[in-house]
């Protein structure tokens, strides 16, 4: 799965912000045996089994969206920690603010591999949980990068609240824009 990421997450600010070197992999594989071991996250994962059972999409899902998100531990000197603050505190402030103490499922992570995107896998990972969220009546939040968000909104409802998450600009990406959407439940039939 952490090839996938940095297969997917491939922006100059996800080049920027987490590089793909060895201890950034080494932080992404705690942080994904983190959820894998959170009984409360569902992380789905999507092979191609003609290509040897690659990994090629994953995403995860927490049912109780009013849970803290766990990450591993960030080492000062190796991390922009004033972008790193923001990033990751600006997601969970958005998410207190515009869910308060609400039932909610949220996605917190979807990757699809470069070579895999535009078939519908990312579709279908989002389906599940909007499905289970539907079906409980709850709304659904995401935080999404600026080019995700229109499909979001598109594809997938997202049309509620929505909130910025402000990220500081630098040289080396410019800026960049993340944020948080809000999906309403809808009918199910």
């Amino acid at each position: 799965m952490t090839d996938v990421f940095f297969h997917s997450f491939n922006a100059p600010f996800w080049q920027y912000f987490i590089p793909d070197k060895p201890k950034y992999r080494q932080w992404w594989d705690d942080a994904l045996r983190m959820g894998l071991e959170n009984p409360t996250d569902r992380t789905f994962v999507v092979e191609d089994t003609v290509d040897g059972d690659r990994i090629v999409a994953f995403s995860r899902w927490m049912d109780d969206g009013n849970l803290e998100r766990k990450w591993p531990d960030m080492e000062p000197e190796e991390w922009d920690m004033e972008v790193a603050e923001a990033f990751f505190g600006g997601m969970e402030a958005n998410r207190h603010s515009m869910m308060g103490r609400r039932p909610h499922w949220m996605l917190e992570l979807l990757g699809v591999h470069e070579d895999y995107q535009k078939h519908g896998i990312g579709a279908s990972l989002i389906k599940w949980g909007t499905d289970q969220a539907d079906t409980d009546g709850l709304e659904t939040y995401l935080d999404g990068s600026e080019v995700g968000q229109p499909y979001y909104r598109r594809r997938h409802a997202f049309t509620g609240m929505t909130a910025d998450v402000d990220i500081p600009d630098r040289p080396s990406y410019g800026s960049y824009r993340y944020k948080s959407l809000v999906r309403l439940p809808q009918k199910t039939t």
